[in-house]
């Protein structure tokens, strides 16, 4: 318990990669997986009530710098995936008719 204990976001995000496979698997609800994501983050943001030397905060705080640099590289290169998807739907689109 106190490796999950003390595992911070990348605990948060395997159990909740788990818990939405499982729902997956045995086909769960759609909003299941609305319902995970929100427990998800709730947990995180429970996690800022903890003691400021909580080892749980700590970890949190830590993942969180580093899910945010993951983000600030990984979003312009998903926003060009999705511009060069939507102008090659736009081009399809005008040559089928």
């Amino acid at each position: 318990m106190s490796i999950l204990y003390s595992g911070g976001m990348w605990s948060v995000a395997i159990i909740l990669g788990v818990s939405c496979g499982y729902v997956w698997a045995l086909d769960g609800p759609k909003w299941s997986y609305k319902a995970l994501s929100l427990l998800a983050i709730g947990v995180v943001l429970a996690a800022f009530l903890l003691p400021e030397a909580h080892v749980f905060r700590v970890r949190i705080i830590e993942g969180l710098r580093w899910w945010k640099w993951a983000l600030a590289v990984g979003l312009p290169i998903l926003a060009y995936g999705i511009l060069v998807r939507w102008i090659k739907k736009k081009a399809d689109a005008r040559y089928d008719s």
